[in-house]
């Protein structure tokens, strides 16, 4: 299990059951909310990179006679990934940009885009799901990038609106 996914099952990144106010003793755990935000994006980062090496591993399409298989281990990878990016964009969809639709109504386009973000990555990561366990997997490597490089940018966008904005809070929001 990757740490991402450990992170998810552990839920580390889940918001509290209640509304809760900053004191100044408070400050610096709320503060980290936002770089909380970036370690999990690093994290994600990292685990995509690691898939990427290993696919480029696997022989090109067209230089083996028999159908590339996907190896046991990177199919794990794959899968367990997918489940951590999956599990994360639903916490933000759910708890995360709601909250901070009705704090930051500025925010409304940025959050409407990320949302759409998760939405197309949602079906690249169910593309990849699907070619991930296949016997034969000549898409791996074009799905898995395409994924790739919509992943590292959403990445970069949201951190770039939210994670100001979340280092910001004076409370966190309610779920």
């Amino acid at each position: 299990m990757t740490e991402t996914a450990a992170l998810v099952e552990e839920g580390n990144f889940l918001m509290p059951d209640r509304p809760y106010t900053v004191v100044d003793a408070d400050r610096d755990r709320l503060t980290a909310f936002g770089d909380h935000l970036v370690a999990l994006h690093d994290e994600l980062r990292r685990d995509i990179a690691a898939l990427r090496e290993e696919a480029a591993q696997l022989p090109a399409r067209g230089e083996v006679g028999d159908p590339l298989v996907l190896p046991h281990r990177l199919h794990g990878h794959c899968l367990s990934f997918c489940e951590a990016l999956d599990a994360h964009h639903t916490t933000e969809d759910r708890s995360i940009f709601p909250f901070l639709a009705q704090h930051h109504p500025e925010l409304s386009e940025v959050l409407d885009r990320l949302a759409a973000d998760h939405r197309i990555m949602a079906a690249l990561l169910a593309d990849l799901r699907t070619v991930a366990a296949t016997p034969s997997v000549p898409d791996f490597h074009a799905d898995l990038e395409r994924l790739s490089v919509e992943l590292l940018t959403h990445l970069d966008r949201e951190e770039h609106y939210l994670v100001p904005v979340l280092n910001s809070l004076t409370h966190l929001p309610e779920h």
